[in-house]
């Protein structure tokens, strides 16, 4: 039997002005439901209720509190687990509702009772409003004196401001958990933890139960709604299973980035459980604790600079996505240069060096001519990568981060039109390239935006979501420049002719007939 707690909807909502038929995604700042297309493909945007939880209460009542016409919309439930069959059967009859009605009604959501309960509240709000106005009028006209009075204090409070140290009570936190403030003060952690950041690992002595206990943890700060602070403990946990974290669910693709990074690697809606409303966030795993953890997308800073290096807009918008942007080459301001992959991290708060990509310009530049020999047949003077005094440039983009031309490829001149269509993005076709064994291949050069460098591919790429077509010259550059083997012409001597997949005449089949033949036991 299924446990009831696992048991989720979705709202379908139905604009009856316009009849517009989507699924609930969160609520908007004015109280209108947020809406996504009622299509299965959106799934991951769907906020999900708790068929037994206290979150469809929230939403609809922050929907009647904040929504100024709540009446325009109808909403309709159905099981999470059955939505991608059962919305194109819902959005049907929704056409027509009134005439559909009675096989709409198990999945009619009565919204009188939330309305009823929030008018009811408001309603005992006012009179207590109306006892209050003198005594408010009074202590507003207070304040607005005291901001005439200092015109710079207010001023800050309009700014960030760290949390207020009066609020922590430090003889109860050492009763508590055995945490000294000025411990804190002498490692440097007390001020990233004053700025919502947390501590290095420190040992804490937690009592439960009349017993202490020494444990390691990194320590943060939380304040209340009435703005009293506590102590937050994050204790080091085994591996995370990385399942799913506040009803996100974690793909393969997931789960990898977030091994081999520790960041998720790009932006998911987090469901706010007190309001219902979706954040967009990052999410990353503390590498010190396992604790995965979070953070508003809008409350991270992409840099424009890092030391002396542009970050260019193309790499920001990577970045503020969650990508990765990879073998960036980092000048520091005091002239120290490497090579490093940048990526939001949570606990940064914004950008980070991902640990264990950085290498000095020289070994960076050694390691992918090693991944890439056919880019390193690339000789043209104005764009090759260069390493000068020791450092690596790249010149295959400009300051600005837009594709930087090039003329031609591994010897082979490009037309007007090839120049045109690089700088573009897209793919260029070269017919005679030279492979290593003399002969002419077919292939096609591409900037990677992610590599920041042109690529080759033995398809067109441009076309490969649409068809993929057999290249000509496939085999040919794999046997011929690549090393690798064709088990159909593997026992010939000679080097493929372009389009060769198989023995070209009699004479190549007896010979491959024969070696076949040799090696039989």
């Amino acid at each position: 039997m299924a446990k009831k707690k696992d048991e989720k909807d979705v709202l379908i909502v139905r604009d009856e002005k316009t009849g517009e038929i989507s699924v609930v995604a969160g609520l908007n700042a004015d109280g209108s439901p947020k809406r996504t297309p009622a299509k299965a493909e959106n799934a991951q945007s769907f906020l999900q209720f708790d068929r037994h939880g206290d979150v469809l209460d929230n939403f609809f009542k922050n929907f009647f509190r904040q929504c100024k016409e709540p009446s325009r919309f109808g909403f309709y439930r159905v099981a999470a687990d059955q939505a991608d069959k059962l919305l194109e059967v819902i959005k049907d009859l929704l056409k027509d509702p009134d005439g559909n009605k009675e096989m709409l009604a198990p999945h009619k959501v009565d919204t009188s009772g939330y309305e009823k309960k929030v008018q009811e509240e408001q309603a005992a709000e006012k009179p207590e409003q109306k006892q209050e106005e003198p005594k408010k009028q009074e202590e507003m006209e207070q304040k607005n004196e005291q901001n005439q009075e200092s015109p710079q204090q207010t001023q800050g409070n309009r700014g960030y401001q760290p949390i207020d140290e009066s609020k922590i009570n430090w003889q109860e936190l050492e009763e508590k958990w055995g945490v000294k403030r000025d411990d804190l003060e002498k490692s440097g952690d007390l001020t990233k933890m004053l700025n919502y950041g947390k501590s290095d690992l420190v040992r804490v002595s937690p009592n439960f139960g009349g017993e202490a206990f020494e444990l390691d943890a990194r320590l943060s700060f939380k304040k209340d709604s009435e703005g009293n602070v506590s102590l937050v403990p994050h204790f080091i946990r085994k591996e995370q299973k990385l399942d799913e974290y506040k009803e996100h669910k974690f793909s393969d693709e997931d789960r990898k980035n977030l091994r081999e990074t520790g960041n998720l690697g790009r932006v998911v809606d987090i469901v706010d459980r007190e309001t219902g409303e979706i954040i967009p966030s990052f999410i990353s795993i503390d590498r010190k604790t396992n604790e995965i953890t979070d953070i508003p997308a809008n409350k991270v800073r992409i840099p424009e600079r890092i030391g002396k290096t542009e970050i260019t807009k193309q790499e920001q918008d990577m970045l503020r996505a969650g990508l990765p942007v990879r073998d960036k080459l980092i000048e520091r301001k005091d002239g120290r240069k490497f090579v490093t992959t940048l990526q939001v991290n949570v606990e940064q708060r914004g950008v980070e060096f991902v640990p264990g990509t950085g290498r000095s310009p020289r070994a960076a530049q050694a390691q992918e001519a090693k991944n890439n020999p056919i880019q390193g047949q690339a000789q043209d003077a104005e764009n090759a990568a260069a390493i000068q005094n020791g450092q690596r440039r790249n010149s295959w983009t400009n300051a600005d981060g837009s594709i930087r031309p090039i003329s031609k490829w591994s010897g082979v001149e490009f037309t007007e039109q090839q120049k045109a269509d690089y700088v573009a993005g897209k793919a260029v076709k070269l017919e005679n390239v030279t492979d290593k064994q003399g002969f002419h291949a077919t292939m096609y050069i591409r900037f990677n935006p992610e590599k920041g460098r042109p690529y080759r591919y033995d398809t067109d790429p441009d076309n490969a979501q649409k068809v993929a077509p057999s290249n000509e010259s496939r085999t040919q550059v794999a046997v011929n420049s690549e090393g690798k083997t064709n088990e159909a012409t593997k026992k010939l001597k000679e080097p493929l002719r372009k389009g060769q997949t198989a023995p070209k005449d009699t004479a190549q089949q007896q010979q491959q007939k024969r070696n076949n033949k040799g090696m039989k036991m």
